[in-house]
């Protein structure tokens, strides 16, 4: 580690409509963001309307940017950027901390002190609950949430990295394609979603899947000045 730094960060996430998030990108690279990665999802709405007419899933561009000390600026940078959209459906962001950032030293980084940057975590009364499944068991996964409380959530296709050397280390069955299915719950209605999640078949099974929460700082609904936070 003698080549980097670390530094207190804080992660961005944000869920728009598909083609959108270029523009937010831009928008945080305007404020000072290195820039982020913008992967494709698909948005389960809780309508049951929709549901029964195939049009509760809706293909969403999801955006991950690593932001310090200008965060606060890059956040209200996508805010006014969203402002311009229509405001129904505009989509939300996600602030997570990050106590730990390691970046490569170079003449121009600059170590950002935990004055720069908020260290201590804030909670906005909601959590993102992230589960991990083999390809084609989002949607169950999603379907138990929903019994529990969940109002929707986002899948992101993916791949696993196994290699033979960890199916004969841990006896599991090989799968690449990957799901990852994020959930943003109010705090009070996670335990109950995880605990019923956790009853779908597939994650009771060697390599099934993995579920883990975090703890949201800042949730902000896009096109809309509003925040939901505590101090």
């Amino acid at each position: 580690m003698q080549n980097h730094i670390a530094a207190p960060a804080q992660i961005l996430i944000c869920f728009t409509k598909r083609h959108r998030g270029e523009k937010l990108v831009a928008a945080a690279k305007s404020a000072g963001a290195r820039g982020g990665t913008l992967a494709l999802g698909q948005s389960l709405g809780n309508s049951k309307v929709l549901q029964a007419l195939s049009l509760a899933d809706i293909q969403q561009d999801v955006i991950f940017t690593v932001t310090g000390a200008e965060g606060p600026a890059v956040v209200k940078a996508i805010r006014d950027a969203a402002e311009q959209e229509p405001r129904k459906f505009a989509g939300t962001a996600l602030v997570l901390n990050v106590p730990e950032l390691f970046l490569r030293k170079s003449n121009h980084t600059q170590i950002l002190s935990h004055e720069q940057t908020r260290s201590t975590p804030m909670e906005s009364g909601y959590k993102l609950i992230t589960v991990i499944v083999n390809s084609g068991y989002a949607d169950d996964v999603m379907a138990e949430a929903r019994k529990a409380g969940a109002s929707g959530g986002t899948i992101i296709n993916a791949r696993g990295t196994g290699t033979e050397e960890d199916v004969k280390f841990f006896g599991i069955t090989l799968v690449p394609e990957k799901e990852m299915l994020l959930i943003v719950a109010e705090t009070a209605k996670v335990q109950g979603i995880v605990e019923t999640i956790a009853t779908v078949p597939t994650l009771s099974e060697p390599g099934g899947g993995i579920i883990f929460n975090m703890n949201v700082e800042e949730f902000i609904l896009l096109g809309q000045q509003k925040t939901w936070q505590k101090d």
